[in-house]
């Protein structure tokens, strides 16, 4: 029916609290709780499907050989169909296979003890599942009595012994009678179980309880010790000294682990070993990860043994698991379980599982409604558990029909518009539990006056929204501060935009801190709300732009806050958009994750700054070398010019170059004057050695080049300053004394001179020759010091 045909709908079928446990007997095929909270839907998976599949092999008939073990782990994240899936297998064995032994753990536990003592369902937990072991190790005591007896000679006084083992065999003889007649000991049971077990179990005290509890006197006390009660003193004086698990209070955790894991070991292998089927469910098994490290140790080691004996001895075994929880697991362990990892749904799998609670309901537009079958299906939850629905079966083995939709035609999603239904798998990631939380959600806020006649793609968007922004901006904020104390964060100085550009439009984003890891470098820390729609994404991206626009030339980073909902999908996008993932708010460590994903940020700052120093070092360096290759090209012709000079002197400080003038240094005092001459005839003379030695080559080396562009170079500053120091000299009046400016005036000529000088490779000049003791270098790095000293004293 159409979500516009007028009819109202007045009670909401979709679960308040989702959750599928393998705890509670109303979980497990009872009667159905109100308002499809244990779930009434089911729908068909490949998780189930598969498991289905595992779960009808492994009852088929064993072939000659035996029956085959199996373990199944059944993989994925919180919501996705584990524990549903799991109660469908319960539901499956109990209904079609009554006959097989089956323990349920709805989670492990540390203290393993009361675990096994109160929680553990097995068959021990009624009579007829007592009846039903004791039958068993009657058969278990023909089967191991049956192998000694065959195995011996016979006795013509005892008749046939392989007759005798061919009765207890085929149960037409009583195993007590024949062992009470040919006075064998109990203990072949111990031989039996030491043979097999010897390396798993203390085999022996289950022995002597396994050959006690057949003796109707010793019967209920061993069943106590078999329930998980300290051993009564007629069993302590045969060996049974210690519990199965211990009581609260006592200090052996991992002791305890391992006997509960021996128990059930145990138990399973009688059933394997006289050929009848044993099942055991164990949920939630990520529940370890959170142990202190002994007791996980102990756990995942006595575990891997587990699924040795229900792999080699015939047994089924089948556990949820996250992600996490089976790494743990050992690469031996990964050999013998087969994977089933749950899937979330797609917009097909949304819409039926929509269709399916309505039905249950009996709502207007429902099926119920219209006259098609919709009992419930008592023993599923399709919105609960471990994952509503995305876990689940056909209804194999249901107390009731499975709710389902009509083949005649697309399912009636009621009130649902078909906006909603696409946000509804999109927004939610398919997770069943999320999807069932969102409708429930959606048809609250679409109710008017109790009734509900449309929930639109709005309505769900709201749900949403509710459903994920439940914490306080302040309570973020408290746990940013708390990551801003975890790496002592630097909080810039001053914003670096205008505070009108630090907040959006609507005011959904905001920069709440600005940081300043660097000069220059800045993270903004933005807090956001839910980014749903394609339009979210777009305005956060665009805020972002505009701050790192307004910060420039700076550079900047964002680590975007999100108190509320991202899909994998839109976090995607963000992250293109943006340069960085956002962090989703989630409490508990998240202030850890925040100061970790800022301390990546300011990596990134740093490389990038590195990356724009080698940038613009790279620049520079290519500027200097298109300056230095047009020098060396003017050296190289000046070079030239002087090879082909053959005059005997080519220039001095009194005969200049030709077109050079003759600079006016009458007015500096003589010292002065004589020490200018000895430096450039010192230069000089270097020019004339090495255009010898290129005339004598017919040609410069890159030495040469290097060695003459320095002379030349330092040749030109040496001319400057004389110059310079000749003007300065120039300018006093003829008998005045200079003034302190005039000395600050040569102070800055000189040292401007010497500053030039010493980033020169004057060092390439040579050494003294015999006309000077000074060598070149050392002349031009003293002349500045000895002119200052000279004219200093002088006024």
């Amino acid at each position: 029916m159409a979500p516009d045909s007028g009819d109202l709908w007045h009670e909401n079928p979709f679960p308040l609290s989702p959750v599928v446990r393998l705890g509670p007997t109303s979980d497990l095929g009872e009667p159905a709780a109100v308002a499809a909270d244990s779930g009434n839907a089911h729908l068909d998976t490949p998780l189930v499907t598969d498991l289905r599949a595992l779960v009808a092999d492994y009852f088929t008939p064993p072939s000659a050989g035996g029956r085959r073990g199996r373990a199944v782990a059944l993989v994925g994240g919180f919501g996705l169909g584990k524990s549903h899936a799991l109660r469908r297998t319960y539901q499956t064995v109990r209904e079609r296979h009554g006959e097989a032994a089956m323990w349920i753990v709805d989670e492990p536990a540390q203290d393993m003890g009361r675990l096994y003592r109160d929680r553990l369902r097995g068959p021990a937990d009624t009579a007829q599942g007592r009846q039903a072991f004791e039958e068993l190790v009657r058969d278990y005591y023909a089967y191991v009595t049956a192998a000694w007896v065959g195995g011996e000679e016979d006795d013509p006084r005892r008749g046939t012994l392989r007759e005798i083992a061919a009765g207890l065999r085929d149960r037409t003889l009583d195993p007590d009678k024949v062992v009470s007649a040919l006075r064998y000991d109990p203990e072949v049971i111990h031989a039996d179980l030491r043979g097999t077990l010897g390396e798993v179990t203390e085999h022996r005290r289950f022995a002597t309880a396994l050959a006690l509890l057949l003796q109707p006197p010793f019967r209920r006390m061993v069943w106590n010790w078999l329930s998980g009660e300290e051993p009564a003193e007629p069993l302590r004086e045969r060996g049974i000294t210690e519990a199965i698990g211990p009581h609260p209070g006592r200090a052996d955790t991992a002791a305890g682990i391992d006997r509960v894991f021996d128990a059930l070991a145990v138990q399973g292998f009688l059933h394997g070993r006289v050929g009848n089927p044993y099942v055991l469910l164990l949920d939630s098994l990520e529940k370890v990860l959170e142990w202190p490290e002994e007791n996980r140790r102990t756990f995942i080691d006595a575990f891997e043994r587990l699924v040795n004996i229900f792999t080699s001895h015939g047994g089924l075994l089948v556990f949820c698991t996250s992600p996490d929880g089976l790494r743990a697991l050992r690469a031996s362990v990964h050999e013998r379980v087969v994977q089933l990892w749950a899937n979330g749904l797609d917009a097909r799998d949304t819409r039926a599982l929509v269709s399916r609670y309505l039905a249950a309901a009996g709502t207007p537009g429902s099926e119920a409604s219209t006259g098609t079958e919709a009992s419930t299906d008592t023993d599923e939850g399709t919105g609960t558990g471990e994952g509503a629905g995305a876990g689940t079966g056909t209804g194999e083995g249901a107390a009731s029909p499975v709710i389902g939709t009509p083949d005649t035609g697309p399912p009636d999603t009621g009130p649902f518009d078909e906006e909603a239904l696409r946000l509804l798998p999109e927004l939610t990631e398919g997770v069943p539990r999320e999807i069932l939380k969102t409708c429930r959600q959606a048809w609250q806020i679409a109710e008017v006056d109790g009734a509900v006649r449309r929930i639109p793609g709005s309505a769900v968007l709201a749900a949403v929204r509710r459903l994920h922004e439940r914490v306080t901006d302040r309570q973020v904020l408290a746990d940013l501060h708390q990551a801003l104390d975890l790496g002592q964060w630097r909080i810039a100085s001053r914003d670096p935009v205008p505070a009108r550009l630090s907040r959006s439009a609507d005011g959904r984003e905001e920069v709440v801190y600005w940081l300043s890891p660097a000069q220059d470098a800045y993270i903004a820390v933005i807090r956001a709300r839910s980014v749903l729609r394609a339009d979210d994404a777009e305005r956060v991206a665009a805020h972002v732009l505009g701050l790192r626009s307004a910060v420039r030339p700076g550079r900047l980073e964002a680590l975007l806050v999100v108190n509320g909902l991202v899909s994998q999908a839109m976090q995607d996008r963000l992250g293109r958009a943006i340069g960085s993932r956002p962090l989703v708010y989630r409490q508990g460590g998240f202030a850890v994750s925040a100061h970790e994903a800022l301390l990546q940020l300011e990596r990134r700052l740093v490389e990038e700054r590195r990356e724009e120093d080698l940038l613009e070092l790279g620049e520079r360096m290519r500027r200097d070398l298109e300056l230095q290759t047009a020098r060396l090209d003017q050296m190289q012709r000046t070079l030239a010019g002087l090879a082909l000079d053959t005059r005997p002197v080519a220039a001095s400080p009194d005969h200049p170059p030709r077109g050079k003038p003759k600079p006016n240094t009458a007015g500096l005092p003589g010292p002065v004057r004589r020490r200018f001459q000895d430096a450039l005839t010192m230069l000089e003379s270097v020019t004339g050695r090495v255009a010898g030695r290129a005339t004598d080559r017919v040609g410069a080396t890159p030495a040469d080049l290097s060695v003459l562009g320095c002379a030349t170079l330092v040749r030109e500053l040496t001319e400057r300053f004389r110059g310079a120091v000749a003007d300065w000299a120039a300018g006093r009046a003829p008998g005045a004394a200079r003034t302190e400016d005039e000395l600050s005036e040569l102070r800055r000529i000189c040292r401007e001179y010497e500053s030039a000088v010493e980033v020169l490779p004057v060092h390439l000049l040579g050494g003294a020759d015999q006309r000077h003791r000074l060598t070149p270098a050392r002349t031009v790095e003293s002349l500045a010091e000895e002119v200052w000293g000279t004219l200093s004293a002088a006024s």
